[in-house]
């Protein structure tokens, strides 16, 4: 396997340049240089590195060595272990004389250099396998659920404990710059047991283990509450518990209807369960059945004499206050005169008389529908 690539290997050289002041070159394991200070020596072969390779020993090349050798200066060349194998050579330009005593500080310098990016290549590369694995528990019609509790034990997690799924939408112009530190923050705050990926929609998904749903929302909803104020103003869904992995799908799904319904309904929020707004969702949907436009004909009507939305807003309010006449006048900063006076405009535009059940249902019916489309 190739180590090293020109890239990491003139990472080596320019961090250590700078620190020694010294020429750099790295070569790989056929003695190619590949990195060095001296831009114009890279793509050459060096005959000291290819000496270092062959014996698995420091080569220094004195003055009368620089004659007898192929594409070389005078210096220290070092091989690199990694891993049980030499991946290659780095070497320091300079009379090894004076360089001699730096030498084995800078193939240490490189050999942890090497050793952070290939774990970092492991992180990355175990982040690619969860988000696969989500994607498919999100997207995909059929879910093999014995193969995806072997590959989520990969990972040390559980799929079969009970879970909530989060999804958390950033706004399009912020997903350059704050999913990346978004999901350092979410992952820093999950359990072992919760998984957290890139959807193919350019959201965040998080597979929240839960141990009991009704006493731990409350604290989950507040954490991402706090995540969110400090890092973006997105917003987030959280979808009902799922004891089955099939139904991470349909989680997946009311979670982002959570979101879509919560921001148009109440937008100073920032995270919706769903459980919060499922009648809404409801409403939502019956709003684009066919029957809808001929439905809430009426509704049409008080649009276009409430262009103020006062009477609007009252409906609001007087569903919110649960029909109690003095908190809605209270809240509306209105007399009970003035509030009467609205319900009688209602009913007089409409035909549907908000002190009725029925008539009040189907008023605050037409008001999501409206506010949802």
């Amino acid at each position: 396997m190739q180590w090293f690539t020109p890239k990491l290997a003139q990472k080596i050289v320019d961090r250590t340049m700078k620190i020694l002041g010294k020429n750099i070159n790295v070569m790989d394991r056929n003695g190619v240089i590949i990195g060095s200070g001296d831009r114009s020596r890279i793509g050459h072969t060096h005959d000291g590195a290819l000496l270092a390779l062959k014996e698995n020993r420091t080569i220094e090349i004195d003055e009368q060595s620089v004659n007898q050798l192929k594409g070389v200066k005078m210096g220290v060349n070092l091989p690199i272990h990694f891993l049980g194998e030499t991946v290659g050579v780095i070497g320091i330009t300079g009379d090894p004389n004076d360089i001699r005593e730096y030498a084995e500080l800078v193939k240490m310098a490189a050999e942890m250099v090497l050793q952070q990016s290939f774990f970092l290549e492991q992180v990355q590369w175990k982040q690619r396998l969860k988000e696969d694995l989500v994607n498919q528990l999100i997207y995909d019609d059929y879910v093999d659920e014995s193969s995806f509790l072997e590959r989520a034990k990969t990972f040390g997690v559980n799929l079969s404990l009970p879970r909530l799924v989060i999804v958390v939408e950033i706004p399009h112009e912020q997903i350059q710059y704050v999913n990346q530190q978004l999901l350092r923050t979410l992952t820093y705050e999950l359990a072992t047991e919760d998984l957290a990926a890139f959807t193919y929609s350019s959201e965040i998904v998080v597979l929240k283990s839960i141990v009991n749903e009704e006493r731990d929302i409350g604290d989950i909803i507040g954490k991402m509450e706090r995540i969110l104020q400090k890092v973006t103003n997105g917003k987030a869904g959280i979808g009902p518990c799922c004891s089955k992995i099939p139904a991470i799908k349909q989680s997946y799904e009311l979670a982002k209807q959570a979101v879509t319904v919560g921001r148009k309904m109440d937008p100073e929020r920032y995270v919706y369960h769903y459980k919060e707004v499922e009648f809404e969702i409801l409403l939502s949907e019956m709003g684009q059945l066919p029957l809808a436009g001929s439905a809430f004909e009426f509704y049409e009507q008080l649009l276009e004499h409430d262009e103020t939305g006062e009477l609007q807003e009252t409906l609001h309010v007087y569903i919110q206050e649960k029909g109690e006449l003095n908190k809605t006048a209270s809240k509306l900063f209105v007399h009970r005169n003035t509030l009467r006076y609205r319900f009688e405009k209602i009913q007089k535009i409409t035909g549907k008389d908000p002190h009725n059940i029925k008539d009040l249902l189907q008023l605050y019916t037409a008001l999501i529908v409206h506010q949802l489309r």
